[in-house]
C-alpha cells in the first residue's frame, strides 16, 4: 500500500464529507415547505433513534465487508436520503431520508477511524494516527464551519437545489472512496460472495468477539462512556446556544459568526489534541470533562462575549480530549473489529444525546437557560471525576 497516496484519499475524504450545505438549514426548508416545528422535533428524533438503532450493526457490517465498500456504500445512501427530500412533500418519506441520512452517518461513523489506523498499522506507522486523526478532524471542521457560513446562499438557493447539491455530494463521496485501498491488517480471507447463512455466523461472531473485549476492557469502557457524555454535553448547548444568543440581544441574521467563532475553538482543539501524546491521558480526562464542566456552565452568561468564548473552549477541550481518548483506544482495539468497537463509542454518544437533550431542553424551558446550563456542566464534570477515580480504583 502507497500510505501517503492512501492519506490523501483520506483526507480529501474528509473534505467532500464535510460539505453538507443542508445541515445548518434543515429545519428551515422544513418549515418553509409547510411542516410544523412538531414534524420538525419529530424528524430529528427519529434521525437519533435510527443512529442509535444502526450505530452497532453498521461497525459489524464495515468489518465484515470491508471498509472502503462500506464507506463507497455510505455515499450512495446519503444520495438516496437527500434525493428523498426533494420528490415529495409526504411526512413519511422525509421520515425515510431522515433515516437514510442517519444510516449512512453510521455506516461512516466507525469506518473512517478503522480504515485509517490500519492502513497506517498495515505500514508500520501507527504511532502517527493521532496525529492524522487530528489533521482529518480539521479539515472536517473547516469545511463543515465554511458551509454554515454559507447558510444564507444555501436558502437562497431553495431546498430543491441545495439537495441536488447535497445529492452529488454524497455520490462524489463515493466516488472518492473508489480511490481509497482495502487493508488487511487483522483480516480473514477476503469476504466475497457471503450467503445470508454466513452473514449471521459472521455477525454473531462479531457481536460475541465485541461483548468479551468490552467484558475485559473496563478501562475501554469507561473512556467510551466519559467520550460520549463529554460530546453529547457539548452538542445540546450548541443546540440551544442558538436561541440562547437572540435572547442575549444578538440579531438572528448574525447567528452564523458566534457558531463560526466555536467552530474555530473546536479547530484549534483538534490541533493540540494532536500534540498531547506525552501527557498521560489519566490527567487530560479528569481536567478535560471538569473544565468542558465549567465551561458549559459560563455558556449560560447573559454577556455575549463570555457566552461564546466559554461555549468555544467547551468545544476546543472537547475535541482534544476525543481525539486522544479515540487513539489510545485503538491501540487496544482488535483489527478484526475495530470499526464495532469504534461504533460502541459513537452509540453511547447516542444515548446520552436521547437522554440530554430532551432534559436540557425541558429544564432550560421551564426554568433557564443558566439553570439548565448549570445542571449539565455539574453533570458533565462530576460524572468525569467519578470515571477517572474509578479507573485508578
Amino acid at each position: 500500500m502507497n500510505i501517503k497516496k492512501q492519506l490523501r484519499n483520506l483526507y480529501l475524504y474528509e473534505i467532500i464529507s464535510g460539505f453538507q450545505i443542508v445541515d445548518a438549514v434543515w429545519v428551515l426548508f422544513l418549515l418553509g415547505r409547510g411542516f410544523s416545528l412538531t414534524q420538525a422535533g419529530l424528524a430529528e428524533g427519529f434521525f437519533h433513534m435510527v443512529s442509535m438503532c444502526c450505530e452497532i450493526p453498521s461497525g459489524m457490517l464495515s468489518d465484515m465487508i470491508g471498509r472502503r465498500k462500506t464507506l463507497i456504500l455510505a455515499g450512495l445512501i446519503s444520495a438516496a436520503g437527500a434525493f428523498c427530500m426533494i420528490v415529495t412533500d409526504w411526512f413519511w418519506v422525509i421520515l425515510i431520508a431522515m433515516g437514510l441520512n442517519a444510516f449512512s452517518y453510521n455506516l461512516v461513523s466507525g469506518t473512517r477511524e478503522a480504515l485509517t489506523y490500519d492502513s497506517l498499522l498495515e505500514c508500520g506507522q501507527e504511532a502517527g494516527y493521532l496525529k492524522v486523526s487530528s489533521i482529518q478532524e480539521n479539515l472536517y471542521l473547516g469545511i463543515f464551519a465554511l458551509t454554515n457560513c454559507m447558510s444564507v446562499v444555501t436558502v437562497a438557493l431553495g431546498y430543491r437545489n441545495a439537495y441536488l447539491i447535497a445529492v452529488a455530494q454524497g455520490i462524489l463521496s463515493s466516488l472518492v472512496a473508489l480511490r481509497l485501498c482495502e487493508t488487511q491488517a487483522g483480516r480473514k480471507e477476503k469476504r466475497e460472495g457471503l450467503t445470508l447463512k454466513d452473514m449471521k455466523r459472521e455477525l454473531k461472531s462479531y457481536a460475541e468477539q465485541s461483548v468479551n473485549f468490552l467484558r475485559g476492557n473496563p478501562l475501554a469502557c469507561r473512556r467510551m462512556l466519559l467520550g460520549g457524555l463529554v460530546s453529547a454535553g457539548c452538542y445540546v448547548i450548541y443546540m440551544i446556544m442558538q436561541e440562547h444568543l437572540v435572547a442575549c440581544g444578538l440579531s438572528a441574521e448574525w447567528i452564523g459568526i458566534p457558531l463560526l467563532i466555536i467552530s474555530l475553538f473546536s479547530m484549534v482543539g483538534a490541533t493540540l489534541g494532536g500534540k498531547t501524546e506525552k501527557i498521560k491521558l489519566r490527567k487530560l480526562m479528569l481536567a478535560g470533562s471538569f473544565f468542558v464542566g465549567v465551561c458549559i456552565i459560563g455558556s449560560s452568561s447573559s454577556h455575549l462575549i463570555m457566552s461564546v468564548l466559554a461555549a468555544g473552549l467547551a468545544h476546543g477541550i472537547e475535541e482534544l480530549l476525543i481525539l486522544r481518548i479515540e487513539s489510545e483506544n485503538q491501540k487496544l482495539f482488535s483489527s478484526e473489529i475495530r470499526a464495532t468497537l469504534v461504533s460502541v463509542s459513537s452509540m453511547l454518544y447516542s444515548v446520552f444525546m436521547v437522554i440530554l437533550s430532551p432534559t436540557v431542553g425541558w429544564a432550560a424551558k421551564e426554568f433557564s437557560v443558566a439553570a439548565a446550563f448549570t445542571g449539565l456542566g455539574i453533570f458533565v464534570a462530576g460524572v468525569g471525576v467519578v470515571l477517572v477515580f474509578w479507573e485508578r480504583r
